[in-house]
């Protein structure tokens, strides 16, 4: 069993000593899931779509992933091209966070839809240089989250708060099951044994390591603020 393990110092700086007792309580609400299956290169005959935006605070910024020159050193989410990875995937204090979110509608490809999802990054590139991501799967549970979900604070919150499914729930309605079938391995409601509480809740959406990391940069489409006129 790998624990889930998310970087406190990082959040702490970039969301604030709120942020970071939301994510102890996240973790701590969730007992840890085996490592998800790294993502690797579809088959050939998938398309490669280059990942170029995510979400930041709930806006659109330019994501800008360091393109792999060996397929094999691609990180290939389906057909989803996030870059090379890097060489060592164990989540480092350094590294900013890069949530793959399940439901979402931001990435979608015709005839590959249990991969949709939403990009959530915690920060944009300091002086909008590239560094390195850690990646996660964010992936929700219960039926009743609607959101779409686009801010790391709402990742959080829902990490940290609990449902109690009805006797007919089954693995297939929680809105993020392509994900716990394509990268958790899980096949049936019994599988998410792990993640319940002895009064049968189970939280609200789940966060695991993506067992990648990658190099990419993360920054504003919007122009920077025009300096001020010098006063006369």
């Amino acid at each position: 069993m790998i624990p889930l393990r998310l970087p406190w110092r990082r959040v702490g700086q970039t969301a604030g000593w709120a942020a970071l007792a939301l994510l102890a309580a996240a973790v701590a609400a969730q007992r840890p899931h085996p490592a998800a299956r790294p993502a690797s290169a579809p088959a050939p005959a998938s398309p490669r779509l280059r990942v170029t935006s995510a979400y930041f605070e709930g806006k659109t910024v330019d994501l800008t992933p360091e393109p792999a020159a060996d397929l094999r050193r691609a990180v290939l989410v389906g057909p989803w091209d996030f870059g090379e990875r890097v060489s060592d995937p164990k989540p480092r204090d350094k590294r900013l966070n890069l949530y793959l979110v399940c439901p979402g509608r931001q990435h979608h490809a015709e005839g590959w839809e249990d991969y949709d999802h939403n990009l959530v990054v915690n920060a944009l590139s300091p002086e909008g240089q590239s560094g390195e991501w850690d990646g996660y799967y964010a992936i929700v549970l219960d039926p009743a989250l609607r959101e779409d979900l686009r801010r790391e604070r709402q990742l959080l919150l829902a990490a940290q708060s609990r449902f109690l499914p009805g006797d007919l729930y089954e693995l297939d309605d929680a809105p993020g099951a392509a994900f716990l079938r394509l990268f958790l391995h899980l096949d049936g409601l019994e599988d998410l044994a792990p993640y319940r509480r002895r009064d049968g809740s189970l939280p609200r959406l789940i966060l695991v390591r993506a067992g990648f990391a990658v190099r990419a940069t993360a920054v504003s489409p919007e122009p920077p603020p025009a300096p001020a006129p010098a006063p006369k």
